[in-house]
């Protein structure tokens, strides 16, 4: 397939409503705060990783999209010149702000930003940073948003991003709302596929490593209902929060929501001065 047929099926998975998204990562951006201490090891891993390529030195630049609570930027800082992380929720870039302080951090500059509209002549950042970094974020979720991370590096790109994720309240709620809508479904897991081919038809020829991640997440009952409301609501079906709220209603125990993630990551990277 060509790089349009690529193109057109990942822009049918494009999330439209960037206040959604917003409105989901502030309601978030406390228990992504919490567990950053719970990743460091994941985090050293990706070090390696980058240091293994030569990407890391006291000279290098990087621009962290979707940056969350600093959970990679506040690593990389110990290894590169300056860093400048961006995220669309301004809850994550309180918290991000606050842990640089607390770490006694001079080296990143936090904004608040929605990669799908920032426009890089705004910014003077084209070919600007030595890394462009997006991991784990829906803000790559198109063509145009993958060809502003290149406009953006001077040398390399990298994106990662489930290939396979099982969660079994999701998946019930997708079911009870949606049906077996394979298209909706799927449509996360494939955003890696659709970044790997269309590179590929530009001669682009994208390196990937594969990591199997689990963790188990509880949320207070109220929590839970936000959260999943959130993650379906810009599909404007009748009655999901009611379905939603019914169901974690149904399996909750004493005011608490469990359930366990295994999923598939990859980490794609890429080279753009060769």
């Amino acid at each position: 397939m060509d790089s349009l047929m690529f193109e057109k099926m990942w822009n049918e998975c494009e999330r439209k409503d960037l206040s959604i998204s917003k409105k989901f990562w502030d309601l978030r951006a406390e228990e992504f705060n919490k567990i950053i201490n719970d990743s460091k090891e994941e985090n050293i891993d990706l070090v390696k990783f980058l240091h293994s390529k030569h990407i890391l030195n006291n000279e290098c630049s990087i621009l962290d999209i979707g940056c969350g609570a600093g959970k990679y930027s506040l690593q990389f800082s110990k290894h590169v010149k300056n860093i400048i992380g961006i995220d669309i929720s301004s809850k994550m870039i309180e918290y991000a702000t606050q842990n640089m302080k607390n770490m006694s951090i001079d080296n990143i500059e936090y904004k608040v930003a929605a990669w799908q509209s920032l426009k890089l002549d705004d910014y003077n950042w084209t070919k600007k940073f030595d890394l462009v970094f997006a991991s784990m974020t829906p803000a790559i979720n198109s063509k145009d948003t993958l060809l502003k991370m290149i406009e953006a590096s001077k040398r390399y790109c990298f994106m990662s991003g489930f290939v396979y994720r099982n969660d079994n309240i999701k998946n019930q709620l997708r079911e009870k709302i949606l049906g077996k809508n394979e298209i909706y479904n799927k449509k996360f897991e494939n955003n890696i596929y659709y970044a790997f081919n269309i590179l590929w038809n530009m001669g682009i020829h994208a390196e990937i490593q594969y990591k199997s991640v689990q963790w188990n997440k509880e949320w207070d009952l109220s929590k839970a209902i936000e959260v999943y409301t959130l993650q379906f609501e810009d599909l404007e079906i009748e009655n999901s929060r009611d379905i939603i709220k019914s169901y974690l209603e149904s399996i909750s125990d004493n005011g608490k929501v469990k359930d366990s993630v295994n999923a598939k990551v990859a980490w794609m990277i890429w080279r753009i001065d060769k």
